[in-house]
Parts: C-alpha cells; structure tokens; sequence
C-alpha cells in the first residue's frame, strides 16, 4: 500500500509540474507575441494600407478561398464520418472547431469540438476517438507533402517536383507488392488452434506511449476496415490546403510581390507544416515567421511580405469567428420561427377564468322567467 500510494503521488506531482510548465510555456510564448505584435505591427501598417488600397479587392478574393477550404474539409469530415453527421452538423463541427483552436492550441480544441459532435450524432467514444485520429493522421501527411513539394518546389522548381512524383510513385507500387506478398505468405501458412492468451491487467492511468499505440492500433484498424475513408480524408485535407496556398499566392501577387503563383503556394505550403510544430492557439507568431521567412526565401523582400502574410493570417483567423457567428444567429432565427409556427398551429383552448367572466357579464335567467 505504502508503494502504491507513493506511486500515485509521483504521478499526480508529474502530471501538475508537467501542466504548471505547459501553461508558463504558452504564457512566455503570447508575452513574446505580444511584444512583437507592439513593435513591428505600427511599422506594417502603412505599408498594409498603401497596399490596400490599389488593390482593396484582396481581402474579398481570400475569403473566397477560404470558403472552398472549408467547403472541402467539411465534405472529408462528413465523408469519414458518414451514418454520425450531416453536412450541417460536419460544418458546425468543422466550423466551431476551428474556433476553438483560436483558444485551445495544436488542435487540441477542434479535437474536442469533432468529437463531441460524433457522440451527440450517435457514434460511441472509441468510434469518435478513430474517426478523430484519422483526420489527424491525414492532417500530418498532408503537413509532410506539403513540405516536402514546398521546400523541392523553391529549391529546384517543376523538374525537383517531377522527381518528388516519380519517387512517390514507386513507393506507392512497392509498398503495395509487399502488403500482397506478405498477405500471400500469411494465408499460406497452416492454421493452427489459437492460444489463449494470459489474462493481464492494464494499469488504470495509462502513459502516453500506451495512448499513443492505443490511437494507432484504432488508425489502422480504421483504415483496414474501410480504406476508402482514409483516401477521403488525406484527399479533403490536400485539396483544403491547396486552396488556401492559391489565396496566399494570390495575395502576395496582387499586392506587388514578384513571384509566380506557383512559388507562392510553394512558399505557404512550406511555411503552415513548418507553424504546424508549434502548439500555439490558431498558430499565431509561429505561423507568421514560418510564412515570413519562406517570402524571403521564394526572394521577396520583408517590407513586401508583411503585408501579405499579415492581411492574409487576419482575414484567417477572423473568417471563422464571423462563419460562427452568422450560423448561431441562424441557429437562433430558425428556432424562434419554428416556436412561432407551433403556437399558431396549436388548438387555441378557453382559459380557465373565461367562463366565470362570461357568468359575470351575462349570469343566467331567473327560473321564474325562464318558465313563463
């Protein structure tokens, strides 16, 4: 008892000292934000307001964009969790996961935010926890390619991309021609009676190796079952962020950087997975300097890719909070409208004080006069 109670205390002092350092972390980090937002954003400004107005219909063309991401990651979410949303409540779940990234870092929130949607659409956890860690998984290679073209796209252009492709192909085949063999060599081998196996107890708090082999096993599992759904999702997350990297290049060309589309969605694609590494809320700073410096990199100037990266993150982080607005509101309108319409389509019934009223106003015949 004296061990296992010493145990549990080294456990809870870990679990505190580790969240204590998580949130001094993330308080240091927003200070540094903040301090940088105070110098450099005065410097931008009139640069930014220069820039707008020659061309003032940017902000609109990146709203634009950003629709069809979401248009496109709504469709993945209500694809890989199909039979558990609808496409009003896949957006409300994309939407309002979103959000909450704005508060919750490393897509804690937006986590949080799809799997309560799943439960409430009738899926269990460990069906959420699945559906969840698919999108995620597909979310991260889509991180890792869209590095990887970036950074080959700027080094070395169409030929190092053509290259990039070639390669990814003939992985594709091998890994394909080993699955067959190694499925034609395990139903070749006799079948043998399966062996109990010994009854062991896990512990009640499991480590984060164990909950991170827990998620894989259910990835995989996932995958094997119906790996269409994983197809769907790599696919809503390549296409969500190929639209996005088409509205920061276009950005970036329409306020006067000389650099081709092609650079510019190369330049964001490298830039957001190199942000993706930082668990900040929404990615703010980290997003800004990965963006920043890949400009740079693709030979714009930093007074040319301020501007940019800087209209391009505010219209970002402030589309969704708009989107959520505008679909509470609507939310609120349909309810009173649907209220309102029951009231009028219920049988309207006589109050209870109505018949004394009318005895009041009107009492009865006398018999006398009644009988005459």
């Amino acid at each position: 008892m004296a061990i296992e109670d010493r145990t549990t205390t080294r456990a809870r002092r870990r679990a505190m000292f580790g969240s204590t350092r998580r949130v001094v972390g993330l308080l240091a980090v927003l200070a540094i934000l903040v301090v940088v937002g105070v110098v450099i954003v005065p410097s931008v400004l009139p640069n930014l307001i220069s820039a707008m107005r020659s061309n003032p219909h940017v902000p609109l063309l990146v709203a634009l964009f950003w629709v069809l991401a979401t248009t496109a990651s709504v469709a993945g979410k209500r694809a890989i969790a199909a039979g558990h949303l609808t496409w009003s409540g896949a957006a409300t779940a994309h939407v309002g996961g979103t959000v909450a990234n704005r508060v919750v870092p490393a897509g804690v929130g937006a986590a949080g935010v799809f799997v309560a949607a799943l439960c409430r659409g009738g899926a269990s956890h460990t069906v959420a926890a699945g559906v969840v860690a698919l999108w995620a998984v597909a979310g991260g290679l889509a991180h890792a390619c869209g590095l990887l073209i970036g950074f080959v796209w700027l080094r070395e252009g169409w030929s190092g991309l053509l290259t990039v492709a070639v390669v990814a192909a003939v992985l594709v085949v091998a890994v394909r021609l080993l699955v067959r063999r190694l499925a034609a060599r395990r139903s070749a081998r006799p079948v043998t009676e399966p062996v109990p196996a010994p009854v062991t107890v896990l512990p009640a708090r499991q480590t984060k190796l164990q909950r991170l082999r827990a998620t894989v096993r259910d990835v995989v599992a996932a995958v094997r079952a119906r790996p269409v759904l994983a197809l769907a999702a790599l696919a809503a997350q390549l296409a969500a962020a190929t639209c996005l990297a088409t509205g920061f290049a276009l950005t970036a060309v329409g306020f006067g950087v000389e650099i081709s589309i092609g650079v510019g969605m190369a330049a964001y694609l490298a830039g957001t997975a190199l942000s993706a590494a930082t668990p900040t809320p929404a990615g703010i700073g980290s997003a800004e300097t990965a963006l920043i410096g890949a400009l740079m990199l693709a030979g714009a100037g930093l007074g040319e890719a301020l501007p940019v990266v800087f209209l391009f993150r505010a219209v970002i982080l402030v589309a969704p909070v708009l989107a959520a607005a505008v679909m509470a509101a609507s939310w609120v309108v349909v309810r009173l409208v649907n209220a309102a319409r029951a009231r009028r389509r219920a049988p309207r019934t006589p109050h209870a004080l109505l018949p004394a009223v009318v005895l009041a106003i009107e009492p009865d015949a006398a018999p006398d006069a009644a009988s005459s």
